[in-house]
């Protein structure tokens, strides 16, 4: 009966020790945390984080440039800034099939500077397909006064290819931008015409030799973007709205837009704007949120 005792004591402490090992390891951190921040060594980011976080970006288009901006900085709010300069070093590593670099790799963030300013660059070499994912994680590492360590991974999809979307906001602005670019140099038949049938491709010079009357049965891609009206409205003085179809929805005895849907020729980028009901909001996307205010789908 013991010895069946001792068993069930030494399993338990077997199962537990992985617990015991990570809570010390959280105590440790959180003590050694609290010591450089009661000595005024505040060394932060906007998207890196102590212990590392992992972002998804599900806009990428598989053929362009992914640019991802963040900052370093030496504060903890607006009022607790660090009593020193602090010097850091940048590493990035990335998946296959891509090249991965920062504007810089170290520095030092003066006191009275309080923030230096990044831009990673994700560099295809080679096309990626729908739904094909890669990822760059970005580690800050602090050497002067104290040691500690940021990190952050960036897991990127192909949403559709050849398509890339954004959306640029940022608090107080009345309205954001939502930006798509098309990179595809291809057209699709839409509408049947001659001796082409729907979802036929042809190249830019076959469009272009084409009649104007079958020009505008062929696209690059088609957009269709949805979007709630009580939340966003759509700026109606673009000239899109000269060459799209639209949905609308009641809100508040008033038909709103709620989507919309247009065309795009080969190698073009479009700017939307929308103005928001909640200016105190932040609708930028992707790494500000997880998911679009405004939904995208193409064609």
């Amino acid at each position: 009966m013991n010895r069946r005792k001792v068993i069930i004591i030494l399993i338990i402490f077997i199962l537990l020790l992985p617990v015991g090992i990570t809570f010390s390891k959280y105590v440790t951190e959180n003590i050694r945390n609290y010591i450089m921040e009661a000595n005024h060594f505040f060394f932060n980011s906007d998207k890196l984080v102590n212990g590392g976080i992992t972002y998804g970006i599900n806009n990428w288009g598989g053929t362009g440039n992914i640019e991802i901006q963040f900052e370093l900085n030496n504060h903890k709010n607006n009022i607790l800034t660090s009593d020193t300069d602090i010097v850091y070093a940048l590493t990035v590593t990335c998946d296959s099939g891509v090249i991965c670099s920062l504007n810089s790799n170290s520095g030092t963030i003066q006191i009275a500077e309080k923030t230096d300013d990044f831009t990673l660059t994700i560099t295809p070499t080679r096309p990626f397909d729908d739904n094909e994912s890669v990822s760059a994680t970005v580690t800050a590492t602090s050497s002067s006064p104290y040691v500690k360590t940021l990190s952050a991974t960036f897991v990127v999809t192909v949403g559709r290819r050849g398509i890339d979307y954004q959306i640029t906001d940022s608090v107080t602005s009345p309205y954001l931008i939502f930006t798509v670019t098309n990179s595809l140099d291809t057209y699709k038949v839409i509408t049947a015409f001659g001796n082409h049938a729907v979802n036929d491709l042809l190249t830019t010079n076959e469009y272009l030799s084409l009649s104007a009357e079958d020009k505008a049965k062929c696209a690059s891609t088609v957009i269709t973007l949805s979007f709630d009206p009580s939340v966003i409205i759509l700026d109606t003085t673009s000239d899109i709205m000269n060459y799209s179809t639209y949905q609308t929805t009641l809100y508040n005895g008033i038909n709103y837009i709620s989507q919309i849907t247009f065309p795009m020729d080969v190698m073009m980028s479009k700017e939307i704007r929308f103005y928001k009901r909640d200016s105190s909001r932040n609708w930028t996307y992707p790494i500000v949120n997880n998911t679009s205010v405004v939904t995208f789908s193409a064609s």
